[in-house]
């Protein structure tokens, strides 16, 4: 399965939008409050279509009325919040080598999905039959996903095929899952004295995804999984660093899942399941240098999926081919086949490649950042001293009042930096020569 596009009409801030997708790995870029996460809720919501009349618990979720575009209007001093309607999610895809167009709405049943609901209930009558058709992966990862994890719900005995679907669309982490299942898998290699493909499917995956791990498993002594690094050794999975326990969680889910899903694939699954998933933040709580290998290893760990991710790194950025990047600050935001005359590449965007442009002009011609080269605080100093000069050369006032409130405001400018002796004392004599007097940080500090 691959998304090519996807039409949001009225959906929370869109009014209407259109963006295509790169077929293997697109980010979203564009300031807070942008939409990057509405885009990926709409998709996980598009893409739970596969699922209906499954009854499993996938969290997709379906359109709701607080998803309608809310307009506020002032009429006669009175504010009115009224939400649109016609609210609609359309996607265009390929799926199991055919073209096809789905649309969700507020309260539909799917009757406009049929193609996608029939596939999907194709895909888990096969299993139930006991065919090994190749099933899809649809994954979902929020940007609270180490934090937030549904509850452990203990299992006993071999579990359905079909449960690697479970809460497969759910921004939360269900990483206890795949510990079960890990366990399981770990204590049956010790009793026949070999590793299953699944377990080493997984292995292989975080291994291409973790730099210097050398290997992952159970360790029954203590209990929980473990990290072999090749620096620090070995390092329990609850040990780990934010950034660590972030990925080698991803990861891990991710491969564990796509062995469950398609176990004729053996130890290559990771490899050869095909499928969409969504990652919000995908630079969360990771290391520059890491940032700029990370989409890389994703690849090379599963090259039949198709990510699309969120992200705020021009580290992130710097990683990418060209047609890889949504900027949804870009207006109007509309890709369409008229506008965006090569299929394939994400749009509306930069476009051009990233590797040979530096950290700083990323951020400043792409992410809109006004000289990165200064710090805030810097910036803030230039301005400041700017409106200084600009008030120090005003005429000055005659009138006692209007003199005591330039001074003031001469002393609200500097104040904020008096930290920075030479700029503070370069104002302090700019202000003397002018005749008015010492700044008031210095007349009650002598």
């Amino acid at each position: 399965m691959r998304i090519h596009q996807l039409v949001l009409r009225n959906f929370r801030r869109y009014e209407r939008a259109s963006v295509q997708f790169h077929p293997r790995f697109t980010v979203l870029i564009g300031n807070n409050g942008a939409g990057k996460t509405t885009v990926l809720d709409a998709l996980a919501m598009l893409l739970n279509t596969y699922f209906q009349g499954a009854r499993l618990p996938t969290g997709g979720g379906t359109i709701k009325a607080d998803d309608a575009r809310a307009v506020y209007r002032n009429k006669h001093g009175q504010v009115f919040r009224e939400r649109m309607d016609e609210v609609a999610l359309e996607a265009t895809a390929e799926v199991a080598g055919a073209a096809l167009t789905w649309r969700r709405e507020i309260g539909d049943r799917g009757g406009q999905a049929k193609n996608l609901v029939q596939l999907g209930a194709e895909g888990r009558a096969q299993i139930k039959a006991g065919g090994s058709p190749d099933l899809p992966l649809l994954l979902y990862y929020g940007a609270g996903r180490l934090w937030t994890q549904h509850d452990n719900v203990e299992t006993s005995g071999p579990t359905s095929q079909l449960d690697a679907y479970r809460y497969c669309l759910d921004p939360k982490s269900d990483h206890k899952a795949f510990e079960r299942w890990f366990k399981k898998l770990a204590f049956s290699a010790l009793q026949r004295g070999e590793a299953s493909p699944a377990l080493r499917a997984v292995q292989g995956a975080v291994q291409a995804c973790i730099p210097g791990a050398q290997d992952f498993f159970h360790d029954t002594e203590y209990d929980e999984l473990t990290l072999r690094l090749d620096k620090e050794g070995l390092m329990p999975f609850n040990s780990l660093s934010d950034g660590y326990r972030n990925m080698v969680g991803m990861v891990a889910d991710i491969a564990h899942r796509a062995s469950r899903l398609n176990p004729q694939h053996g130890a290559e699954a990771a490899r050869r399941t095909a499928g969409v998933v969504l990652i919000d933040e995908i630079d969360l709580h990771l290391h520059p240098k890491w940032q700029r290998r990370v989409v890389a290893d994703l690849q090379r760990a599963f090259p039949n999926l198709q990510f699309i991710a969120t992200t705020h790194s021009p580290f992130i950025l710097q990683s990418l081919l060209p047609g890889e990047v949504i900027d949804l600050d870009r207006q109007p935001l509309l890709a369409t086949t008229e506008t965006v005359p090569v299929a394939g590449l994400a749009a509306p965007g930069p476009g051009g490649p990233f590797s040979h442009r530096s950290i700083e002009d990323i951020a400043e011609t792409v992410m809109g950042i006004d000289l990165p080269q200064r710090s805030e605080r810097r910036a803030q100093m230039h301005e400041a001293a700017k409106a200084y000069y600009l008030a120090l050369n005003q005429p000055r006032p005659t009138d006692p009042e209007a003199l005591e409130a330039l001074k003031a405001r001469l002393d609200a400018l500097s104040a904020p930096f008096s930290d920075e002796v030479a700029y503070h004392a370069f104002l302090e004599m700019e202000r003397l020569a002018a005749g008015l007097g010492p700044s008031r940080a210095i007349s009650e500090n002598p």
